[in-house]
This record gives structure tokens, sequence and C-alpha cells, in this order.
């Protein structure tokens, strides 16, 4: 409700702003070029696609590199990868034992079951 309320309040001022004229809706022309700043920010937009002031390596360096990177990702996931098996084969054996104990359970129950079954005849034949 307060949401609502707020939307339609904004809204209502834009559109008292936009009928008296002090602003416009939109910038359609640019401002004066400073050259000052331009000068500043000229630098800044450059992009650069490698380090300026690094050594160049040979191949073999750069191969090196990335050999060295990719062993030490590669031992990093098979450790990662014996940690979730090894977690994997504890959760195993605990589903393992759950399950044996429910297989105890149903055949304990069942016993008790049909021993009441029994003694309840038992009883009816009595009477």
């Amino acid at each position: 409700m307060a949401r609502r309320y707020l939307d339609r309040k904004t809204k209502e001022r834009f559109k008292r702003l936009a009928r008296s004229g002090e602003f416009d809706k939109h910038i359609t022309e640019k401002g004066p070029k400073i050259q000052e700043f331009e000068d500043v920010l000229s630098s800044k937009r450059v992009i650069f696609l490698q380090d300026v002031y690094d050594e160049e390596k040979s191949a073999s360096d750069i191969v090196t590199e990335q050999m060295g990177e990719l062993c030490r990702t590669a031992e990093e996931t098979s450790e990662y990868i014996k940690l979730v098996n090894d977690h994997l084969d504890h959760q195993k054996l605990r589903v393992d034992d759950l399950k044996e104990m429910q297989k105890t359970f149903e055949t304990q129950m069942t016993f008790l079951t049909s021993n009441t079954d029994k003694s309840e005849k038992k009883k009816a034949t009595k009477e």
C-alpha cells in the first residue's frame, strides 16, 4: 500500500516538473569541451591488452607458467574429488546401516504382530 502511494507521488512529481518546463526530459546537445579535462580523461580511456611495463617472455616461459597453473589446478581438483568420494562412501555406509536397521525393525514388527494375533486367537478359542 505504501509503495503504491510513493510510486504515484513520484510519477505525479515527474509529470509536474515536465509540464512546468524547468527541466528537459532528454539532453539533446553536448556541452562545451574543456581541453584540460579532455587531456586528463583521454589517458584513462586507454585499454591495454597486456602489461605495458612487463618484460617480453618467450613462448617456452609462457608455456611453463601455464603448465604450472594447470598442474596446481589438476592437483586441487583431484584432492576435491577424493574428498567427495570419501564423503559419499561414508554416506553409503550410513544408508546401508539404515537399511539393515529397517529390515530388523520390520522383522521384529512382523514377529510381534504375529504373536499378538496368535494370543488373541487363543483367547477367542478359550471363551
